[in-house]
């Protein structure tokens, strides 16, 4: 299951928080997807759900100056 998190407007470490709440939910598998319009957000979310839980996670370019950062949960 996708679960959709948005993040327009925030800054770190706004986006890291909304994805721990929303991880609190989801299951082994989900994904949840977070929609950031804040560039740094995409390095920082990344390098803390890959260190601290070892989520695989992805970029994607929606837009110009829009990303959905994909995390899945695997354990």
């Amino acid at each position: 299951m996708d679960h959709i998190v948005d993040s327009m407007g925030d800054i770190c470490p706004i986006p890291i928080i909304k994805i721990e709440r929303k991880l609190k939910d989801a299951k082994v598998s989900d994904r949840i997807i977070l929609e950031s319009d804040h560039s740094c957000s995409t390095s920082s979310v990344v390098n803390h759900f890959e260190t601290k839980y070892g989520y695989p996670s992805e970029i994607v370019k929606v837009d110009e100056g829009v990303w959905n950062i994909i995390i899945t949960k695997t354990s």
